[in-house]
């Protein structure tokens, strides 16, 4: 298996267990519904784009992601 397909099943993984679910109509896309907001994130090769009503979900999931994996925040688009 190669290293990039290692990275994305781990990535899936970890977002799976913040509570994200994976479209099943696009599996890059991630969306989290919780008291009523909801959060999305993107993924495109090697970015991550996030939005939402959600700005405590957004900030939690930025530190999360960074315990994990080695990222980068390039702030708004």
């Amino acid at each position: 298996m190669s290293s990039y397909m290692k990275t994305w099943k781990k990535f899936s993984k970890v977002m799976v267990s913040f509570g994200y679910q994976q479209s099943n109509a696009d599996h890059t896309l991630f969306i989290k519904h919780h008291k009523g907001k909801t959060t999305l994130l993107i993924v495109y090769i090697d970015n991550i784009i996030m939005t939402g009503d959600d700005r405590e979900e957004m900030a939690r999931l930025k530190k999360q992601l960074a315990q994990e994996f080695k990222i980068k925040d390039l702030r708004k688009l």
